[in-house]
């Protein structure tokens, strides 16, 4: 069963990935110039829910800096996919695995560490985004099989 055309799959992969890559690029902003106040307010959203330990002040630039380059990375592999989802269409498996690595961690920080709010929303959100990439890497494989099936 076709649920859309080549052409609607490659659209929607095109704008799936442009909001994404500007989505991570707000995100990149606000970790970089805001830590802190990205987590003091996630802690608040956290609070909505109650009984969660306060996340951890950014004091260690060295891990900002690593994080801050890790989303401008995957900004660029959005950005790139989003040009020519065809050709970069892996690319969308080496952004599932970095966001499974950053959920992975940040469920394993939970679990283990500190029951941490940033913690589990990082974990939802990164396990989401994976099941973005790879629905979006799925999709184009579907329609490129039905491309070449004769009619």
């Amino acid at each position: 069963m076709r649920l859309m055309s080549p052409r609607g799959a490659e659209r929607a992969v095109v704008l799936t990935m442009r909001g994404l890559a500007g989505t991570f690029a707000v995100v990149g902003i606000l970790f970089i110039s805001t830590p802190n106040g990205v987590i003091e307010t996630l802690d608040d959203v956290g609070d909505w829910f109650g009984g969660f330990v306060a996340g951890p002040a950014t004091s260690e630039k060295f891990w900002l800096a690593l994080g801050f380059a890790y989303m401008v990375v995957i900004t660029g592999l959005a950005l790139v996919v989003s040009i020519d989802v065809r050709r970069y269409r892996p690319l969308l498996l080496v952004l599932a695995a970095g966001k499974a690595a950053s959920s992975l961690a940040a469920g394993a920080f939970y679990v283990f560490d500190r029951e941490v709010f940033i913690y589990l929303a990082n974990f939802v959100v990164d396990g989401s985004l994976v099941g973005v990439a790879l629905g979006c890497w799925a999709i184009l494989g579907r329609t490129e099989v039905e491309a070449r099936a004769p009619v």
